[in-house]
């Protein structure tokens, strides 16, 4: 095991893993999955990778794509792009600038006819002079070196890669991706019978005998579609032949023409469908076709993550990959993690017990302020306003001075106010706006169901070859475990990767929320609310309840608080001169309560005994 802690031997690192050795790695590897986490340098790794790639002349394209478009935006040569090279970021439709032609044009992407709607829509924009979208795909990419592009381009093309090298003529291509999120969703596609009959009645009415029509093949093919059974879908013989985008404009044309918005051109799905696994075919029992279509991550590639689970990316890639730096630890010797392996942070007992865990929450918040430090809270998207509320009302009693909860816009925030705490909702990421808060603490837990654990488990199977999976919380501190709920097919590989799984599903999310606040590279105070382990490294804290969070950080009870604050007023009464009598009247308070505090000195025990 390498252990890399603190910022001289983290320095030292990225010194040494220059662009240039990189990537050698991923050339002598193929495919390589680079475990480093938040905040090591993966971004700007593979702008050095770009850069050493693109400059040794071992690649002719270099794809890289990123999982939001703010991740994009901020790659080297997308900000600065070096002269005399073709670098292209693909940017999704200029919406605004397309007025009233938005919604039409929304329909066309849904229903597959971007190819009819440059025609249709862009070709009749008074807004179309300067405007990049019409020609930013086929012949526009035509010798581009770089295309920077957001891993949604592999949701809906599995194979974009392999079209990207086509459209800009490159042998030699080169993939970089920034996190597992995209095989981390599922990989079904269905398709209506409604759908396909009515491109079949399309490829129908097309002309014969010309030039840029395959339609006798594809008529032929579509109409089979419609009579087949789950078993005959499941041959390897079917193909679906190319087409020219000719052929595709003229059936979107006569589709729209005869079927207006009902019509959805499905010579990209169907083609998809003929390279789909096998096993993934059915035909559902109101006729609808469905199928599974995993990323096709082809050639040399580089999968950049700090929280992926190797076995599980293997399984969701369907091919091995080199984890050179999986013995490598990453930590900062200043950092701390607490966890609270509790069950009150779940979606079904968080409402009943917010108020002891948000004063449990408040209370640190505001210790941790007046100490001059920041904290980042986090929670469950459905409980961030019921969060910000009671941590709002609490912070106005516990806290001496003001205080700003703010929960979005964060581009228009001064998150560099001291006075302001920011409360992001897990699923946050590709953002390093938090970087300069020294706390991060999750007010909830993160967890899925089954059923989300299944969709990218067993997605790439038709549903008779799906195994029922369970979730069960047990032990001491409590962890989360998924298997299959028949104990007599838990020999199968399913019962093994359904843990992968449900960790990929949960603990990624919650280590991506937190990495905000770069937990590994800066002495940060992390408190996660999980029922699971940390998959790289021993919590220096774990707590089965609030109340021993609450014991071991020192935070008193809202009854401990009211005891002392009652203990002060009468004090300050006795110091007055007010007799016991006096004070009980003035403060509202019974006699027996003041003669208890009436004699105990500052600090003394609140003990009501």
């Amino acid at each position: 095991m390498t252990t890399i802690l603190g910022e001289e031997a983290l320095a030292a690192f990225r010194a040494y893993w220059n662009g240039p050795r990189l990537l050698d790695l991923i050339t002598e590897h193929g495919g390589a999955l680079i475990l480093w986490p938040i905040g090591v340098g993966k971004s700007c790794a593979i702008d050095r990778i770009i850069e050493a790639a693109v400059g040794s002349g071992r690649y002719d394209l270099v794809i890289a794509l990123a999982p939001t478009r703010r991740v994009l935006e901020e790659r080297a040569w997308i900000r600065t792009p070096p002269s005399g090279l073709k670098i292209v970021n693909l940017r999704p439709r200029p919406r605004p600038r397309c007025g009233d032609l938005d919604r039409p044009w929304r329909h066309f992407e849904q229903a597959g006819m971007a190819a009819l709607g440059r025609i249709e829509l862009c070709g009749r924009c008074p807004r179309r002079s300067g405007c990049y979208w019409p020609g930013q795909y086929g012949a526009g990419l035509q010798g581009a070196q770089v295309i920077f592009a957001t891993q949604a381009h592999l949701g809906r093309v599995p194979d974009f890669a392999a079209q990207l090298a086509g459209w800009t003529g490159a042998g030699r291509v080169l993939t970089l991706l920034d996190e597992i999120g995209f095989a981390a969703t599922s990989f079904r596609r269905r398709v209506t019978r409604r759908d396909l009959a009515l491109f079949a009645d399309v490829l129908d009415a097309m002309p014969s005998g010309r030039e840029i029509a395959p339609d006798r093949d594809w008529g032929y093919l579509t109409h089979l579609l419609l009579r087949t059974s789950t078993a005959d879908l499941r041959s390897p013989d079917w193909r679906f032949p190319f087409f020219s985008l000719k052929w595709a404009l003229e059936v979107q044309a006569r589709g729209w023409e005869a079927h207006g918005a009902r019509f959805r051109f499905l010579g990209n799905d169907l083609q998809q469908f003929g390279r789909s696994p096998l096993d993934s075919r059915e035909r559902h029992a109101n006729g609808d076709l469905g199928y599974a279509t995993p990323p096709a991550v082809r050639g040399d590639f580089a999968l950049f993550s700090g929280t992926a689970v190797p076995e599980f990316v293997r399984f969701r890639l369907g091919r091995d990959l080199a984890c050179p730096f999986a013995g490598y630890r990453f930590g900062h010797p200043g950092t701390r993690w607490y966890n609270i392996a509790s069950r009150l942070g779940m979606r079904a007992h968080f409402p009943g017990n917010a108020d002891q865990i948000l004063d449990f929450f408040a209370s640190l918040v505001s210790r941790r302020l007046s100490e001059g430090r920041r904290p980042l809270l986090i929670a469950k998207k459905r409980f961030v306003g019921l969060c910000a509320a009671g941590l709002r009302r609490r912070l106005g009693e516990y806290h001496p001075s003001p205080v700003e909860i703010v929960t979005g816009d964060w581009d228009t925030i001064d998150l560099m106010r001291p006075a302001v705490i920011p409360l992001i909702n897990f699923g946050l990421i590709g953002t390093n706006l938090f970087e300069c808060f020294d706390c991060a603490y999750c007010l909830t837990g993160f967890y899925v169901n089954p059923e989300i654990v299944d969709t990218i488990l067993q997605d790439v199977l038709a549903s008779d070859g799906h195994l029922p999976i369970v979730i069960t919380t047990e032990g001491s501190p409590r962890r989360r475990r998924a298997h299959v709920a028949d104990p007599r097919q838990r020999i199968y590989d399913v019962d093994r990767l359904a843990q992968l799984a449900l960790d990929q599903q949960e603990m990624d999310v919650v280590l991506q929320a937190v990495g905000r606040v770069r937990p590994y590279t800066r002495p940060r105070e992390i408190v996660l609310f999980q029922c699971a382990g940390h998959p790289q490294l021993d919590y220096d804290r774990e707590f089965n309840s609030i109340e021993e969070a609450r014991r071991f950080f020192e935070i008193p009870t809202r009854r401990e608080r009211e005891r002392d604050r009652n203990a002060d007023r009468v004090r300050a009464a006795r110091q007055a001169g007010m007799t016991q009598r006096e004070a009980a009247a003035a403060l509202q308070l019974g006699r027996s309560t003041v003669k208890r505090y009436w004699k105990q000195p500052p600090g003394g025990s609140t003990n009501p005994s």
